[in-house]
């Protein structure tokens, strides 16, 4: 399965200190060719940080309530876990999307 990025995928995530799992969507950013592939979480609560993206388009994206990806809490997720593709979000959404990465991740200066 290859996934490309922009592409909305309902997956199951284990708890971390817990047994069991919940299925949520995630944001696809980069997928490798292997098992594995780099998401940003998405959550339907209210933006709250300046590194939250509100989904504009979320029902084009395939979601079912206004949502905001967490640009800030990347996770490498496995395929296997994934439930299934719920769509991809809107040119717009995706300019928005990358701005925000690149405002996140990729600082002016380096070693400064």
């Amino acid at each position: 399965m290859t996934l490309q990025l922009g592409e909305l995928v309902l997956i199951r995530m284990q708890f971390h200190e817990a047994t069991g799992f919940k299925v949520r969507p995630a944001l696809v950013l980069l997928d490798t060719g292997d098992d594995d592939f780099v998401a940003a979480p998405i959550t339907s609560q209210a933006k709250h940080s300046e590194y939250d993206l509100a989904i504009e388009n979320w029902r084009a994206a395939g979601l079912n309530v206004a949502s905001c990806v967490r640009v800030h809490k990347l996770t490498v997720l496995a395929k296997p876990e994934i439930v299934r593709r719920l769509g991809k979000v809107s040119e717009q959404d995706g300019r928005s999307l990358v701005a925000l990465l690149c405002r996140a991740f990729c600082p002016k200066r380096v070693g400064t």
